[in-house]
């Protein structure tokens, strides 16, 4: 039981630093008020047959990771990444998309997805550094 939270605890702290990484390197929304914060769940958020694995609540100015304990640090890194790509985009600018645009064709999820590609190396040779 003790290696499964020793996992978590190193996954956790994976996500904020990939956070941090994520500020300095991607920059920050000037429109938002609130700091983002992040949170880190064990479980991955099913809705109807489908799991997911990161989100952005706009409102709350929040990243969230599902299911750590079924990610690698390649994957929380890659899902806070994508998160975060959200956070700087426009939240109306997202939601008027799904009116023209299914999921896999969005413009706002292809960004997050190349970002996500282009940036999860790096970022995680610099956090491997840290911890």
């Amino acid at each position: 039981m003790k290696n499964k939270t020793a996992d978590f605890d190193a996954k956790k702290k994976c996500a904020v630093l990939a956070m941090k990484w994520c500020k300095t390197n991607l920059g920050v929304n000037k429109k938002k008020k609130n700091k983002i914060k992040i949170s880190i769940r064990v479980r991955p958020k099913k809705e109807g047959n489908y799991f997911f694995y990161g989100d952005f609540n706009s409102k709350e100015n929040k990243i969230i990771v599902y299911g750590a304990n079924e990610q690698s640090l390649d994957d929380i890194v890659s899902t806070v990444i994508h998160e975060y790509t959200h956070y700087l985009q426009s939240t109306k600018k997202y939601w008027e998309y799904f009116e023209t645009h299914y999921y896999s064709t969005h413009p706002y999820e292809r960004q997050a997805k190349r970002n996500e590609i282009k940036y999860t190396s790096e970022c995680l040779k610099e956090i491997k550094k840290l911890i």
